[in-house]
């Protein structure tokens, strides 16, 4: 007997992981629940920047302040730019406006990744019944990963 069927749920399954940690990340500053409000991708001391809190973490929604360990944030946007002069009203130097163009973009190619990755786990679900469901299920899943990437490169 073939691997083939077993390998294939194992790929939808963690092609179903990877969408849940999107969305973890992504809603991550929009949802006051738990646990997506702990989860950030950049915390960063700024008790010394105009009317910052003491910790703030950067969302894809908001610069969210920390209360007992969770974000604390005030009202969500999308694409809030990573730019700590226009986010805490200060005149510091903190690289222009390439920080803030690559946090806008980092927002829509999280989208598109995650639309892609959505397709992907339902083409996936065809692929178990046909060759051409398999085709276009590694081609979304491939084109997810690139954007993914992509997301991953902006932010870091």
């Amino acid at each position: 007997m073939t691997p083939r069927p077993a390998l294939a749920f194992v790929s939808l399954i963690l092609i179903a992981g990877a969408i849940l940690l999107i969305l973890f990340t992504l809603l991550g500053g929009a949802v006051g629940g738990n646990p997506v409000n702990q989860f950030y991708f950049l915390e960063a001391d700024t008790s010394g920047l105009g009317n910052a809190a003491a910790n703030s973490r950067w969302t894809f929604w908001n610069a969210c302040g920390v209360v007992d360990g969770r974000n604390d944030c005030p009202g969500a946007r999308p694409a809030y730019p990573f730019d700590p002069n226009r986010n805490f009203d200060t005149d510091m130097s903190f690289g222009g406006r390439k920080f803030y163009l690559e946090s806008r973009f980092a927002f829509a190619f999280v989208l598109i990744g995650l639309f892609f990755a959505v397709c992907a786990l339902f083409l996936g679900l065809i692929a178990l019944c046909s060759r051409i469901g398999s085709f276009l299920s590694s081609a979304t899943c491939s084109i997810a990963l690139f954007f993914q990437t992509l997301t991953a490169a902006l932010l870091t």
